[in-house]
C-alpha cells in the first residue's frame, strides 16, 4: 500500500488531500519537522529522503518526494478522475503546476512566516513587504485567468485547479484578505469545500 510520509499540517497535506480526492488508499505515516529531535533528521528517514523534508512517498518500494511531483505521478498511476482528458489539459496541469510552484509559493510562504510563523519582534516588515507585492502581482495572474475561465481546467475543475488550490490552501490559513481577487476568492472557497479537501483536513486535527 502507498505511504505517505509527513505531518498533516506541511506539504504533505497536498499529497493527503490528492488521495482523498482519487479515492487512492494510503497510510499516513506522520514525520516531525522543525523541532528538536525532528524524526525528518533521522537516520531512517534520510535514507528515503536525503533533504530531510516533508512529504516522502513509498508507493510499494518506489520511494519518491517533492509535493507536486509526487501528485502529478499519483494522479497518472492512479487513474484519478482529475486527471485531464487531453494532451492540452495536461499541458494546463503542469502549466500551472509549474507556475504555482515557481513564481507563487515562495513569497507566500515568506509572507506567511514574516506575519504568522516568526515572533513579532524577530519580524522583517521590509522582507514581508517585497513578498507581498510579489504575491500580489501573481495574485493577480490567477484572478485575470479565473475573469474568463471558470476553472484553471477550463471546463471542469481537474488536476489544473488542484496544483493551484493544494498550494494556495496556505492563504487561509493566513487569513489573508482577497477582496481584491473576487473570481479567486470565490474559486478557492469552492475549492475547499470539495469532499476530498474536507477529508484531508480531518487529517490535521
Amino acid at each position: 500500500m502507498l505511504k505517505v510520509y509527513g505531518q498533516a499540517r506541511s506539504r504533505a497535506f497536498r499529497v493527503l488531500w490528492l488521495c482523498k480526492e482519487s479515492n487512492i488508499p494510503f497510510e499516513h505515516v506522520p514525520v516531525t519537522i522543525h523541532v528538536p529531535n525532528a524524526q525528518a533528521k533521522e537516520d531512517w528517514y534520510l535514507k528515503l529522503n536525503p533533504n530531510a523534508r516533508v512529504p516522502t512517498i513509498d508507493d510499494d518500494g518506489f520511494i519518491m518526494w517533492e509535493s507536486a511531483a509526487i501528485n502529478l505521478y499519483l494522479a497518472r498511476k492512479y487513474k484519478s478522475p482529475l486527471w485531464p482528458k487531453t494532451e492540452a489539459g495536461e499541458g494546463r496541469a503542469l502549466q500551472w503546476g509549474f507556475f504555482i510552484a515557481n513564481d507563487f509559493e515562495k513569497p507566500m510562504v515568506t509572507l506567511f512566516q514574516q506575519t504568522v510563523m516568526i515572533p513579532p519582534d524577530k519580524r522583517n516588515p521590509e522582507v514581508a513587504k517585497a513578498a507581498e507585492t510579489e504575491m500580489l502581482s501573481k495574485l493577480q495572474v490567477l484572478e485575470n485567468y479565473l475573469s474568463v475561465h471558470q476553472y484553471f481546467g477550463v471546463d471542469r475543475w481537474d488536476l489544473a485547479d488542484f496544483m493551484v488550490a493544494s498550494v494556495t490552501f496556505t492563504l487561509t490559513g493566513m487569513k489573508y484578505d482577497l477582496a481584491k481577487f473576487p473570481k479567486f476568492a470565490a474559486w478557492l472557497k469552492s475549492g475547499m469545500e470539495r469532499a476530498g479537501c474536507q477529508e484531508a483536513i480531518k487529517l490535521r486535527g
